[in-house]
């Protein structure tokens, strides 16, 4: 183990490093993840994958005053290492050891039991609610991958959550990889957002330059828009007239 994750104990003192020093952090978690895992057995890949996604939100949010729910606790491995577990992780799903999954009584960073896929949308939008109702100010963060976005239950809490327009972040880690290599429709569209991001970013560009023009800019980009929005509806309709589906 690196000397640099031998002084993080809490995420307090993973927020007095400096940026460069953060993906030392990185390489040393993964070295303690792979030799605890070798040993222990545990969901490696899908945690080796998400350890950047859980030092960039401990970093960036006020833990455990914001919330962090992880969809399946396989990706938390990080999460536990850096929320004071670090010593304790050789015990990983052993006797009287730490749990392979988030666990609110091992942890108060574990916000809820999380050991099967899809439900941290619908989790944090209820914890989001019972904040806003309490009158609250923190942040509910979930995590969850490209393979659970595929679950109704997750589509059900993002569906909610956009008619309840509540203060909830919902973070996408979209790795291209589950269980085994993703397929179906869902994971080919978002395969072709990450390979768009070029247009994505001329497009940006594109519409922040139209704004700066004096007295027209915004109502040129309201017509670009409408005419894009009229465009991908004449889109859909073509394909459903052939008989094809597809997501946009």
């Amino acid at each position: 183990m690196k000397d640099i994750l031998k002084r993080i104990d809490s995420p307090a003192d993973l927020k007095k490093l400096s940026l460069e020093e953060l993906p030392d952090v990185a390489s040393s978690i993964r070295e303690l993840i792979v030799e605890t895992v070798s040993k222990t057995g545990g969901h490696i890949a899908s945690s080796l994958g998400a350890v950047e996604i859980a030092i960039a939100l401990h970093y960036v949010f006020d833990t455990p005053k914001d919330s962090l729910i992880w969809d399946v606790g396989h990706q938390a491995y990080a999460h536990k290492i850096l929320t004071g577990r670090r010593d304790s992780f050789s015990t990983l799903r052993q006797m009287g050891g730490i749990s392979g999954f988030t666990r609110p009584s091992e942890s108060p960073y574990d916000t809820v039991m999380s050991g099967h896929s899809s439900t941290s949308i619908s989790s944090a939008l209820g914890m989001a609610v019972a904040r806003d109702l309490r009158g609250g100010r923190e942040k509910v963060v979930a995590v969850i991958g490209d393979g659970s976005m595929t679950a109704g239950l997750a589509f059900e809490g993002l569906n909610q959550a956009g008619h309840l327009k509540g203060d909830l972040i919902v973070v996408l880690n979209d790795n291209e990889m589950s269980i085994s290599k993703n397929v179906g429709a869902l994971s080919n569209f978002l395969s072709r957002k990450i390979t768009g991001r070029f247009a994505t970013k001329v497009k940006d560009e594109l519409e922040s330059f139209v704004k700066s023009i004096p007295k027209i800019g915004g109502g040129l980009v309201n017509l670009i828009k409408k005419a894009e929005d009229s465009s991908s509806r004449s889109l859909r309709r073509a394909c459903s007239l052939r008989g094809s589906a597809s997501i946009t």
